[in-house]
């Protein structure tokens, strides 16, 4: 008799929480969610450098052109292509430097560059950051400029490598 009363209990238990499975099963798969133990990113800890000295890249701007004129005259379509991008800021590397300041009657400062010592390299100054150029439009001039399909395809691969809006970009049809 016990178990019959108890397995009645239960069915009418069941029956008075049927017309709310539905939410109970989101909010129970919602708190099992949050409990699910998740992989932290470690922060890796930065050190105050002393100072940074800035140097100009000297071969970047001319070979992207020439590799992204290469890339584009591959595309169906397009023809023969010759692509000419206008640099805000060219790609440069940041070397660590030291700063030493020695007072006498006046004030001295001596700024020397950080080397490191490799197997495979030898000597060579210590790069704190590399600075990829920023650009500010492009011409894409092309022989099958003359379709839209090809115009948006170059529109979109330049855009997509430099960063720029199509309105930066001017597709122009070549001789």
């Amino acid at each position: 008799m016990k178990e019959t009363n108890w397995k009645a209990g239960l069915h009418h238990n069941l029956q008075v929480l049927g017309k709310f499975k539905y939410p109970l099963a989101i909010l129970l798969l919602g708190l099992v969610l949050l409990a699910w133990p998740t992989k932290e990113a470690e922060v890796p800890e930065t050190t105050a450098a002393p100072e940074e000295t800035v140097v100009v890249s000297s071969n970047g701007p001319e070979q992207l052109e020439q590799r992204l004129a290469s890339l584009l005259s591959n595309m169906e379509g397009a023809g023969r292509v010759e692509v000419l991008l206008q640099y805000a800021a060219g790609p440069r590397t940041v070397y660590q430097t030291d700063s030493t300041q020695e007072v006498t009657d006046g004030s001295d400062e001596k700024t020397t560059a950080v080397t490191i010592e490799t197997v495979q390299s030898g000597e060579g100054p210590v790069v704190v950051q590399t600075v990829e150029p920023t650009f500010m439009g492009a011409v894409i001039a092309a022989e099958g400029a003359d379709q839209a399909s090809v115009r948006l395809d170059l529109v979109n691969a330049v855009s997509s490598l430099t960063g720029l809006g199509a309105d930066r970009i001017t597709v122009i049809k070549l001789k």
